[in-house]
């Protein structure tokens, strides 16, 4: 290599560690959760959540302001900090259930221009206020971290449905589905999912709850390691774990008015019995009863989203993939009296180690 050469790699590469923007963290605010509220007369509510780290836990620091839009809120609230905003490590962002009503894309958008922030960002729809539930405290890693970790593990092991950002984004753009995101509330010192909130566009005009949420999921998205209790005659029941799912969708007619088929196969081991002996007969009864559980559920659970003209499973994007020449118009033209059949096929596979 010639001294020319190396003179210029050299002044290359100093120059481009000029160009980078050099962040010490001692020296700035890392927002975790961010929150936006309807304030009154065209008005929005914004609240950020900031770690303070201390030995041992993290204590929360929340700052609060009012303005005309998602943009002028966040950078307002620089007016109120010593230290410069940071939002690339936003874990959460929140949305009080009256904006919700109203429309939430342009607090949204906002995001997917942020280039310091992640698609994987965790959205929710709060009962309340976002101001209210972010002024709390909640673990010892601070808000956003818990409120994040909170969805995480309800999606992987509970029956939220996989949401965030990117998937919302998706879906809001999609002409065959309509998007919906988890719904929480502040319940004393705690936070609990109480169920998943459904959009027509960026609208909330619908609510899934708790009790709705497993038959929303297996038709939604689907499980590999849920648990659900089964309500059996006679006030008993049986728990049943490692509960994996597989959803199949096929159509058949013409494509304007579609016959649609729904089939769910379900596997699952039993956790707990406590009414005698767990034998093939009492498998074989708990098996048909889930099966019968999960149709005429799931099946209320379609026919209400035709009334209301919403679309959260996408069998209008199914549909488009099935069909030739697909119009969406034409399909959610008849979207409403479309017939959908619900099967189900449920297998305990075993009952334990004991047995």
């Amino acid at each position: 290599m010639s001294m020319r050469t190396a003179l210029l790699i050299g002044v290359t590469v100093v120059l481009l560690c000029g160009c980078v923007r050099k962040e010490i963290l001692d020296d700035i605010n890392i927002e975790s959760a961010v929150g936006f509220d309807e304030a009154g007369k065209e008005k929005i509510r914004g609240t950020i959540v900031i770690p303070v780290y201390k030995r041992g836990e993290t204590a929360n620091k929340t700052l609060t302001t009012v303005s005309s839009t998602a943009k002028d809120v966040l950078e307002e609230l620089q007016y109120k900090t010593s230290e410069p905003l940071v939002s690339g490590s936003i874990e959460i962002a929140l949305y009080g259930k009256q904006l919700a009503k109203q429309g939430i894309f342009p607090f949204i958008d906002q995001f997917s221009r942020d280039a310091s922030i992640g698609t994987r960002l965790y959205l929710a729809v709060v009962d309340g206020t976002a101001k209210h539930l972010l002024e709390g405290n909640y673990g010892r890693q601070g808000n956003g971290i818990y409120l994040s970790n909170l969805l995480k593990q309800n999606i992987e092991r509970r029956d939220l449905p996989k949401t965030n950002l990117h998937l919302f984004l998706k879906t809001y753009y999609a002409d065959g589905k309509d998007p919906f995101l988890p719904y929480i509330r502040r319940v004393g010192e705690d936070v609990q999912v109480i169920g998943v909130v459904l959009f027509r566009g960026d609208r909330v005009v619908d609510t899934i709850g708790q009790s709705d949420m497993f038959y929303f999921k297996i038709v939604a998205d689907g499980y590999s390691e849920g648990t659900h209790t089964v309500r059996l005659n006679n006030k008993k029941y049986v728990s049943i774990k490692n509960i994996s799912t597989k959803r199949t969708i096929s159509f058949s007619g013409p494509k304007t008015r579609p016959h649609i088929h729904v089939h769910i196969a379900l596997e699952g081991i039993v956790r707990e019995y406590k009414h005698g002996p767990f034998t093939s007969a009492v498998r074989r009864s708990v098996e048909k009863t889930f099966e019968q559980q999960i149709r005429s559920q799931t099946e209320a659970l379609l026919r209400r989203f035709q009334e209301k003209q919403i679309d959260p499973i996408g069998f209008g994007d199914l549909a488009a993939s099935r069909y030739r020449q697909f119009r969406h118009r034409d399909f959610y033209k008849h979207y409403s009296q479309l017939p959908i059949r619900i099967t189900a096929d449920v297998t305990i596979r075993n009952t334990g180690i004991i047995e």
